[in-house]
């Protein structure tokens, strides 16, 4: 068995003759591939201090696993028997090794996170949640635990079960790490945890979508907006990051969970207020830049844009405000088709959502007939609701969306 060899290593050549060696007796079928992959955490996760000093050795040694002919012919076989090594071990300089293999091979290849959530390995997300609430802050395996978390509820929809265990507990926890990490030098830590809770925050609305209960307030199904509504203007930290992700224009799935994020706090009254004042007109100036300059094939981006500004100017402090009034009408009048110089002719849908925002009294005293393509809009029940009929984001890995409460929510 490789666990029982004692190693006697001199220097770093040795140390990857070793490593290739491990990888290599492998090769012959199942039972040797199980084996050297055994042999293979436990090799790096005894040397990784003396010999893996830096990323790219790191990186280097990882890749060498996923590179090799053995993971090429006994990936499946590799990666159940790492996954259930993760759900059983307790050694964090193990777990360490676990982790990073099993992130990177499923940024290689997302089904292996839904692997990860299988009903042999019911533990996984649970052992998770345990290493980011029970580590001290900052421990490398807590920050790779949050990376991991992030990659499994973005590609997949996690069972009820195992979405109950994301307690207020658990997220004022998050949220005191990301306050406590606000002054670190290398913020990629603070970040990865609102990317974690904004994709929990989606888990909760698809959650909410698969029951008969819709019309229940979000507090009794969102264990982040109990936290956020309980915590307001003490979570500073997490309110300026979300905003600061915002207006960076990052990647488009991250923008719609962004997006998501914001409608659930535009719509739950208990939390219309969470954002600053200044945090909103940035939302506002994000808002006028992304729908001028969204290229035509994002038209359902564009639609979740339209569909959080109706709560954002309506339900939050800007309805007093009325930040750049007059710069958001013209822009929803673009958008209407009135003025053709800046887009194409409108859908229905965008044409619908733009007449719903145009209703609020945000524009009272500059729209005073509430007339667009010379018609009289006239305010009707019906109409205020987002109908989100014919409208599929393909923004996410996914690209199968469902309407959630006016919203859309990619579904699995």
């Amino acid at each position: 068995m490789h666990d029982e060899i004692i190693y006697h290593l001199e220097n770093s050549e040795q140390f990857w003759i070793e490593l290739d060696d491990i990888l290599t007796q492998g090769q012959q079928n199942q039972d040797t591939a199980r084996r050297s992959i055994d042999a293979y955490v436990n090799f790096v996760s005894k040397f990784q201090d003396e010999y893996l000093e830096t990323d790219s050795q790191l990186t280097q040694c990882f890749y060498n696993l996923l590179n090799s002919s053995m993971y090429q012919t006994f990936s499946n076989i590799i990666i159940e028997r790492t996954i259930h090594r993760a759900t059983t071990r307790k050694e964090l300089k193990e777990l360490w090794v676990i982790f990073n293999v099993l992130y990177l091979a499923g940024k290689n290849n997302p089904a292996i996170f839904k692997l990860m959530v299988s009903s042999q390995e019911h533990d996984f997300i649970l052992k998770l949640k345990e290493y980011i609430k029970d580590l001290d802050e900052g421990h490398r395996v807590q920050q790779i635990s949050v990376n991991l978390l992030f990659e499994i509820c973005r590609c997949q929809r996690i069972s009820q079960n195992e979405l109950s265990i994301f307690d207020d507990q658990f997220f004022d926890h998050l949220l005191n790490l990301v306050e406590n990490t606000r002054d670190e030098e290398d913020e990629t830590f603070n970040y990865s945890i609102i990317r974690l809770m904004l994709s929990l925050n989606e888990q909760f609305m698809l959650a909410v979508h698969g029951t008969s209960n819709d019309e229940d307030n979000d507090l009794d199904h969102n264990a982040l907006l109990r936290v956020l509504s309980a915590r307001i203007g003490t979570s500073k930290t997490f309110g300026e990051n979300v905003i600061f992700m915002f207006n960076r224009a990052v990647e488009p799935q991250i923008q719609m969970l962004i997006l998501k994020l914001l409608y659930e706090v535009f719509t739950t009254p208990e939390t219309t207020e969470y954002f600053y004042t200044n945090d909103l007109h940035v939302v506002i100036d994000v808002f006028i830049r992304e729908l001028y300059d969204l290229p035509e094939e994002s038209e359902a981006l564009r639609h979740t844009y339209l569909r959080v500004l109706y709560p954002l100017i309506t339900n939050t402090q800007l309805c007093q405000h009325r930040y750049k009034q007059r710069q958001i009408y013209s822009l929803l009048s673009d958008l209407s088709g009135v003025s053709t110089e800046h887009f194409k002719p409108v859908t229905r849908t965008t044409q619908r959502l733009v007449e719903t925002c145009l209703r609020s009294e945000y524009f009272e005293g500059i729209a005073p007939d509430k007339c667009i393509n010379g018609m009289k809009i006239m305010p009707t029940l019906n109409s205020m609701m987002f109908d989100t009929s014919g409208s599929t984001v393909t923004v996410t890995s996914s690209g199968n969306d469902v309407p959630v409460q006016g919203m859309l929510v990619h579904g699995i």
